[in-house]
């Protein structure tokens, strides 16, 4: 068996490959900042028993479908915190839940209306005026820097 021997690179081609490199992690370093954390902060829960049960939904999603993400999060002195970390920029819809019975899912009545305490983004309250929710109503925008919203259950 034999072995050929390589040519040697060129100071030129081997700039070139580095300055490739250097390229290309900076342009995966500029995807990164595309990402921020999203804290969801939840109040107004009349106890502490079960969890709290989120789910997120991106742009173009049903509300009344598969949520995007999902997070639960255990009760606190009737306050629950959930973090979606490293969350890509852009719009989102969140509806949250105080899970009493810690099933996983929003339980309802005989009349098919929401049995357990709801709460949504955008300030969004549950009403006959209201309407029902949608992605437009709930939506709001997770930029470029770690954003706070605040949730209350009713």
């Amino acid at each position: 068996m034999q072995f050929r021997k390589q040519p040697r690179r060129s100071l030129s081609a081997r700039s070139t490959l580095i300055g490739l490199c250097v390229l290309i992690g900076g342009l995966a370093h500029a995807q990164d900042t595309g990402h921020s954390d999203l804290y969801v902060n939840v109040q107004g829960l009349q106890n502490s028993q079960g969890q709290v049960v989120a789910n997120l939904f991106h742009e173009g999603e049903d509300v009344f479908g598969k949520p995007h993400l999902k997070q639960t999060q255990f009760i606190v002195e009737r306050r629950a915190q959930l973090t979606f970390a490293n969350l890509a920029n852009g719009r989102y819809a969140l509806i949250v839940f105080h899970d009493v019975n810690g099933n996983n899912d929003l339980d309802h009545n005989f009349l098919r209306l929401p049995a357990e305490p709801l709460g949504f983004s955008n300030g969004f309250e549950l009403s006959l005026l209201s309407g029902m929710p949608s992605f437009r109503k709930l939506a709001f925008t997770a930029g470029p820097d770690s954003k706070t919203i605040d949730i209350a259950v009713r």
